[in-house]
């Protein structure tokens, strides 16, 4: 389970980057979580689903404040965030997954 949040917490910072560097054209990155279905999985038990869905609820929660972030960077920057705001607060959420993720399954 580690290693697909550490591959979610990755390609959430590939988007960032290729959104901000790119504009619209870097949304096609998002495409790099179809990968995710042929990563293999090993049977996951009770506890472990209770994590992730815990996780899911903290990413939800750092997915509203990020998208209040970026509400704010409008007038920051040449890049024109109403174009980007979705794909911006996608790759949020996959960031904010990954180190939720991450902080919840080496504490527990």
């Amino acid at each position: 389970m580690k290693r697909r949040f550490i591959y979610t917490l990755v390609i959430g910072i590939i988007i960032w980057i290729c959104i901000l560097m790119f504009g619209k054209v870097g949304s096609a990155s998002l495409a790099l979580m179809a990968i995710l279905a042929f990563i293999k999985k090993k049977k996951y038990d009770e506890r472990e689903y209770q994590l992730y869905y815990k996780t899911n609820n903290f990413a939800f929660a750092i997915m509203i404040i990020v998208m209040v972030i970026i509400d704010q960077m409008q007038n920051i920057g040449n890049i024109t965030m109403q174009e980007n705001w979705l794909i911006l607060s996608i790759a949020g959420f996959f960031i904010g997954q990954g180190i939720v993720g991450l902080i919840i399954f080496n504490k527990e």
